[in-house]
């Protein structure tokens, strides 16, 4: 189903967007005459192959034919967050040096015509494209790559930059088929079958997932807009509307299902055959509550956008409500280690090195971090993990994340985390490390209290007993701030940097 869309064809993948009460499709030659139509606009604007164009807007057609117009002319497609802020567009610039942005809407064009004036932009409008003929695919022949070369840069996904400054990974078509390859065979997706794919572009699950896996799969991608992905009445009825087999969600989702409880139709998801979840951590009493009322199975997977996505994810077969692990390694080998690079015994806490076929090509522009991201082909992720028996992996934490006590004691903020929101009047908690004068971190912690309750010192106090009863007075929070929300991501990461900041105000 890949062939048609990366060398032109006859056939395609159908393709449905879902609006408000509203669907419309581009399927099969329609589709890939729209893509044609895309790429000549961007010929026009003087794209050829080994350039990159970057596009900054939400998920949907508009992005799907960005995509694959870049990919049939040989250029990279550089998608970024459309809420980032002026300093990290500026950053996007500076790293990826686009021929040509791509944008959703005016205000966008707007935003980034501030900042470059003589970049070349311009917006797709699907009712012209859409429009086109076959004889649109003549106007881009000169400027198409003469074979297929999986080497060629598809794309650059810009990491989360929850911990550092964001790096922009460059991933090829190789890589990119191969990770959509490993999806739908990893996830047991079936041509026909309605998928509701959350993530936005810019994320490893949302341009992977929606824009390689389905069309591969030949499934249909039903699309939701952000404004009915931000308001959970928009979303459920967006849910009863498309009735999708599978979902593909942050644990946000779960999240806010379960705390409106009876308001969510017990009939709402009774097509739906599992959920997917990745981009943070997931919470067992969540994911039990959920599967308890709608039966379905919540697959947790975990992947790197270093490792071009997916490389551990859970099984449909076998699959328990209560299991806490990442799954199983996925079309990849693993390696287990200690700080000096030893592999550890079974069971015993190390970071996870990954060797697949395909990895990233690199960092963008810098050689030096992409040098020190491997150590002799091995993938160093900076995740710390234990195996199981069975061979399940665990998270602990991810190293640059641990708080190092003023007791010397390293203590990650997802034990703490967990325990926070196991607390009554706890909604959701997020914990770092404070730098103390005297040496080490005291444990901050932020909330978000359930509606109704507004903790006062004592109460507060209380919460830090409720902590310290359960690990120790080592990992008891030293302060807290509430708040109405976690800064997140918009793949649901907490910002730990973010958090700081909040104590430092």
């Amino acid at each position: 189903m890949l062939g048609p869309l990366f060398a032109g064809g006859s056939a395609g993948p159908e393709f449905v967007l879902s609006t408000a009460g509203e669907s419309a499709t581009l399927a099969g030659a329609r589709l890939l005459e729209s893509i044609d139509r895309a790429a000549s606009q961007l010929v026009a604007r003087g794209v050829c192959a080994g350039d990159r164009v970057m596009h900054c807007g939400e998920q949907g057609p508009a992005a799907f034919i960005a995509f694959w117009a870049c990919v049939r002319l040989g250029a990279a497609f550089v998608p970024v967050d459309p809420s980032w802020a002026e300093t990290l567009r500026r950053l996007a610039l500076r790293k990826i040096g686009p021929r040509a942005l791509v944008v959703g809407d005016a205000s966008e064009r707007a935003r980034w015509h501030a900042l470059d004036g003589a970049l070349p932009t311009l917006q797709f409008e699907m009712d012209s494209l859409a429009a086109g003929t076959a004889a649109a695919a003549s106007e881009t022949g000169a400027a198409l790559p003469r074979e297929f070369d999986s080497g060629i840069p598809a794309a650059c996904l810009f990491t989360s930059g929850t911990t550092a400054e964001p790096k922009a990974v460059v991933l090829s078509r190789g890589a990119l088929v191969r990770s959509a390859v490993l999806a739908v065979r990893t996830f047991e997706w079936s041509a026909g079958e309605r998928l509701l794919n959350l993530p936005d572009p810019q994320s490893m699950s949302g341009l992977r997932n929606a824009f390689l896996a389905a069309p591969l799969a030949g499934m249909h991608w039903v699309c939701a807009p952000r404004s009915r992905r931000t308001d959970i009445f928009a979303l459920l009825e967006l849910l009863q509307q498309a009735r999708p087999q599978r979902i593909v969600a942050a644990p946000l989702l779960l999240r806010q299902i379960n705390l409106l409880g009876e308001r969510v139709p017990s009939g709402l998801l009774a097509e739906t055959r599992a959920m997917y979840c990745t981009g943070t951590d997931l919470s067992v009493p969540e994911v039990s509550a959920f599967f308890e009322r709608f039966h379905i199975p919540v697959i947790n997977y975990y992947g790197l956008t270093e490792s071009v996505g997916l490389c551990l994810s859970q099984r449909l077969a076998g699959w328990s409500h209560s299991d806490t692990s990442l799954g199983w390694p996925a079309g990849c080998e693993i390696r287990i280690v200690d700080a000096e690079g030893l592999p550890v015994s079974a069971g015993t806490a190390g970071e996870l090195r990954i060797r697949q076929e395909w990895p990233m090509s690199g960092y963008l522009g810098d050689p030096e971090a992409t040098a020190q991201c491997f150590t002799g082909g091995w993938l160093r992720t900076g995740d710390i993990v234990r195996q199981h028996q069975d061979g399940r992996i665990t998270l602990v934490g991810r190293r640059s994340n641990f708080i190092k006590t003023q007791g010397t004691e390293r203590v990650h903020p997802l034990e703490i985390e967990t325990v926070l929101e196991q607390h009554a009047n706890i909604a959701e908690a997020a914990v770092c490390g404070l730098p103390q004068p005297a040496g080490g971190e005291s444990i901050a912690a932020v909330l978000v209290p359930r509606a109704g309750w507004q903790p006062t010192g004592p109460e507060l106090k209380a919460i830090a007993n409720f902590v310290s009863d359960r690990l120790g007075r080592e990992r008891a929070p030293a302060v807290f701030r509430c708040v109405t929300q976690i800064p997140r991501n918009t793949s649901g990461k907490i910002l730990r940097h973010t958090l700081r900041e909040l104590f430092n105000a």
